[in-house]
């Protein structure tokens, strides 16, 4: 048989906002009148308890009925365990009890005490109210063995019925604030795990493929070490660059690049899952065309050779993006634990010098980590912090290399060199700390540097020789995307006080290629300025030559790789013939470099060349030997076998 107060308790389970619930427990049938009296709807306090009523109103507010006497619903039972139960099942249909007035003690079941440390195990929000008519313990006591505290209270009884009806108010008005702060910090709490998420979210995976990024796959791959079966099991880091997509995303557009990546990062995803034998495995996306595949429980050097081939065949499968066939390249760099390093950070680093090694190399190249690199890139790094120091300490000088008029058998232009001299006298050849500038983004101070360095030699030769020979001075595509570059030379020209006309800019077709739209607006006000521009290296280019009609170029410089094979076969002198003629069809200067023997020489000049530049001239020198160098140029050049060809041509 179900205990009185069931049915009741479940008319109420379709109500889970019903508020003021009071469950009264004592064994005295006329006591629990009493409670059912003063707690009722019909319950009027006389004059000296009207307050009651305005407590009422400011507690409940709209939960008072039409008179303003709060709406209070009461059930009742005789025994603690049926109030266990009670309190248990309210929990459970999500209407519970604000308040719970147990009797201390009720024979022949458990005492008050007893069932509300049973009925605070169920429900830790319930108000519990200790009702004795005799000695009972201290509240203190009572809020350490039934806590918290603030929900313990002691009732002495008998009592007041508007007494009663008053804790009851002022308890369910605390109940009912309690929730709503309690509902207020769940909403806060949500918020906050939900920031929390979004936060990690943006820390650890990438955006547009939805993988981990580079936080996380180092934090993966740590765990995937950690996780090995044997100190020695292979846990193998792919790392791959998807060639060209900066070119194709600014093809196809933003969103068909963002379309290919994420295809890119699903099928990585397929391909590492269907490998046979790696349980375990982490595709990722560090970079903006870089993506990561961490691969666990790789047997030997075969399996791991197996896996990286079928990783590469997936990217270079045909891609379907807005119904268009995309086919990829990859550079790929590969690194392993416990070989390559026994923690995440150190292997992944020796992958990405593996990937870099693969991006320099052919396309499609796969480079497995060796301990070669890491000396290199120590190398490197060194190099970086020395290179910082020698522009400031002015080790970086400028060497001078001529350039002999083979009609005039005259010096008729110079070409300004860097170099690199150590403190401890050794030399760095450019092609060692060039480059190195550029990637490191000092560049444009380094090219400066050169500038002010070349005027002040031309400043001084003028003071000391009335000097009227243009020189050189090599310029990158770093230089021509800075949109100071026009001024910086104008200053330096106007500081030194040297014409225009004695600064020549050498440029590679290569850097010219990379962006028209940049190079010819700053070329022309440089030409228009009375700079020369000269095209270094020609013939290396892979590109249309209507750019030296549209462009204000003065000379064109023949790569000296032709000249070096210039005397290997007719062929070769053929292509040196007809780069010549192209010059002199675009009203060109045409300079031979890396004239390094008489025949080279003979040559050149039979087949029209204007200028040569060479070891065979003269190799490039610091500024005091150049001058004296020159000083002697009518002695030098008078042996030179090209000297009856000049004549010859003059005649």
């Amino acid at each position: 048989m179900l205990p009185a107060w069931s049915g009741r308790a479940n008319s109420m389970a379709q109500n889970e906002t019903a508020t003021n619930r009071i469950l009264v427990v004592d064994d005295d049938a006329m006591l629990i009148g009493e409670y059912l009296r003063c707690l009722g709807k019909d319950f009027e306090p006389d004059s000296a308890t009207s307050t009651l009523t305005d407590l009422e109103k400011v507690l409940f507010g709209e939960e008072t009925d039409e008179k303003g006497a709060a709406k209070f619903e009461v059930q009742s039972c005789d025994q603690g365990k049926i109030a266990v139960e009670a309190v248990r099942e309210a929990v459970k249909v999500g209407n519970p009890f604000s308040i719970v007035f147990l009797d201390i003690r009720m024979p022949p079941g458990i005492d008050g005490i007893e069932a509300a440390k049973l009925i605070r195990e169920i429900d830790q929000n319930v108000n519990i109210v200790i009702v004795t008519g005799s000695v009972s313990p201290e509240p203190e006591n009572l809020g350490k063995e039934i806590p918290p505290a603030d929900r313990i209270f002691f009732f002495k009884k008998p009592f007041h019925a508007v007494e009663c009806r008053q804790l009851a108010a002022a308890l369910c008005g605390k109940w009912h604030s309690d929730l709503s702060l309690r509902h207020a910090n769940d909403v806060l709490e949500q918020r906050v795990w939900d920031r929390t998420e979004a936060l990690h979210k943006l820390a650890y995976y990438d955006p547009v493929t939805d993988l981990p990024n580079r936080l996380m796959l180092l934090d993966e791959l740590q765990l995937l070490m950690d996780d090995a079966e044997s100190p020695d099991s292979n846990t193998a880091v792919v790392l791959l660059d998807i060639e060209r997509f900066s070119f194709l995303n600014e093809t196809m557009g933003y969103e068909s690049g963002t379309a290919l990546l994420s295809e890119i990062g699903k099928r990585l995803v397929r391909t590492c899952s269907d490998l046979v034998g790696a349980p375990q495995s982490v595709v990722g996306r560090f970079g903006a065309d870089e993506f990561a595949c961490l691969i666990a429980g790789v047997d030997d050097d075969a399996a791991l050779e197996d896996v990286v081939e079928r990783i590469k065949q997936s990217i270079e499968e045909p891609f379907l993006v807005r119904s268009r066939e995309i086919f990829l390249k990859a550079s790929i760099g590969v690194a392993w634990h416990p070989v390559h390093g026994r923690d995440s950070k150190t292997v992944f680093r020796r992958a990405e010098a593996a990937l870099h090694r693969s991006m320099r190399r052919l396309e499609g190249r796969v480079t497995w980590y060796h301990s070669e690199m890491e000396h290199r890139a120590k190398h490197k790094f060194d190099m970086e912090a020395e290179l910082r120091q020698a522009i400031e300490n002015g080790e970086i000088v400028t060497w001078f290399q001529p350039q002999l008029s083979l009609n005039s058998g005259k010096i008729a232009g110079v070409e300004a060199l860097a170099r690199w001299l150590r403190p401890d006298g050794t030399i760095v050849a450019p092609s060692d700390f060039v480059p190195l500038s550029e990637e490191m983004g000092i560049s444009d101070v380094f090219f400066e540097s050169i500038m002010r360095h070349v005027c002040g030699v031309i400043a001084q030769w003028k003071r000391e020789s009335n000097w009227d020979i243009p020189v050189s001075v090599n310029l990158s595509a770093h230089q021509l995307r800075n949109h100071k570059l026009v001024e910086i030379i104008k200053s330096i020209l106007r500081k030194e006080d040297i014409d225009q006309n004695l600064i020549n800019l050498e440029l590679t077709e290569t850097v010219l290629l990379e962006d028209l739209t940049i190079a010819m607006p700053v070329l022309n006000d440089l030409s228009e300025y009375g700079v020369g521009i000269h095209i270094d290296d020609f013939g290396t280019g892979y590109s249309s030559l209507s750019y030296l009609a549209e462009l204000p170029v003065k000379t064109l410089k023949i790569d000296q790789s032709f000249i070096g094979r210039l005397t290997e076969s007719a062929t070769n002198a053929k292509i040196v013939q007809s780069i010549i003629a192209l010059g002199k069809a675009m009203e060109l200067e045409v300079v031979a470099e890396g004239v390094e023997t008489e025949q080279q020489l003979m040559l050149v000049t039979k087949f029209g060349a204007d200028l040569a530049q060479g070891f065979f001239i003269g190799r490039p020198m610091p500024a005091t030997e150049f001058i004296e160098w020159c000083s002697m140029v009518d002695q030098t050049t008078s042996d030179l076998p090209v000297l009856p060809e000049v004549l010859a041509r003059e005649s």
